[in-house]
């Protein structure tokens, strides 16, 4: 009780997130692929996958020497999180394919490999409107054993997707703030959170730099501050990380 009462004091939150690193966190990224050896990524990619569709059987999660981004799409999102978190290890499962898209059965062989990976936050700056009872059960099976999801809503404005809409999921949507740690927090919607995701600056795979705006970038940077908070309070379920989330709210 100690501990979660620390939780939700906002003054020691904010200690946490000045000082944390994500040090000790494991986070997923399931997204394009990330490009590990990107200097700005300092070797933070400590593992890579990718989801192989064969026209037989399920797919299947193979390793990777070297991980790629075919897109630009994950290495901006590991790039934000890297921001907020420096010393977390980040996992890249690559999902997305060139065309821009993912079956919903490549979506949920990631996750139940995210899962049997237990790691400790899993960012998801992608979505889909089927299989919502396998990607639920999914969810509740990360919820319970203390694996926080954070994803992306769909970028139209009266669209949720999934699994941005699950209640075990924190769903995060976008608006423009100046400092990327603040965000506002609702806990009476289905999309709690509303994070920076509007002229992000990130690095692209082939070198430069680009500005990327959307609700896939927004997701990141809730992914960044609750590794921070992680590393503080490694024992805390993700009901307990949500709750401190809403402590931190701006709103």
């Amino acid at each position: 009780m100690k501990t979660f009462d620390r939780v939700v004091d906002q003054e020691r939150l904010r200690e946490c997130l000045a000082s944390g690193t994500g040090k000790g966190v494991k986070v997923g990224i399931l997204d394009s692929g990330v490009a590990s050896d990107l200097p700005e990524l300092n070797g933070a990619v400590v593992g890579n996958y990718e989801v192989v569709e064969y026209r037989r059987g399920k797919p299947e999660i193979v390793s990777l020497a070297k991980g790629e981004d075919v897109i630009d799409h994950g290495t901006a999102c590991a790039y934000i999180i890297h921001q907020h978190a420096p010393e977390a290890e980040l996992h890249s499962v690559r999902v997305i394919g060139a065309s821009h898209s993912a079956t919903s059965q490549k979506l949920l062989a990631a996750l139940e490999f995210a899962v049997e990976q237990q790691w400790d936050i899993l960012n998801l700056s992608l979505g889909t409107e089927s299989s919502y009872e396998q990607l639920a059960r999914l969810a509740d099976k990360a919820y319970y054993q203390g694996m926080l999801w954070v994803a992306a809503k769909d970028n139209k404005r009266n669209k949720v997707g999934y699994p941005a809409g699950l209640a075990s999921v924190v769903g995060v949507d976008m608006d423009y703030f100046e400092d990327p740690l603040n965000f506002r927090f609702f806990s009476d919607r289905v999309t709690e959170v509303e994070a920076s995701g509007v002229y992000v600056d990130a690095p692209t795979p082939a070198g430069g730099w680009q500005q990327f705006t959307g609700t896939s970038f927004a997701c990141p940077q809730i992914t960044g501050i609750a590794a921070k908070l992680r590393q503080h309070f490694p024992d805390l379920t993700a009901f307990q990380l949500k709750v401190a989330l809403a402590s931190l709210r701006e709103n």
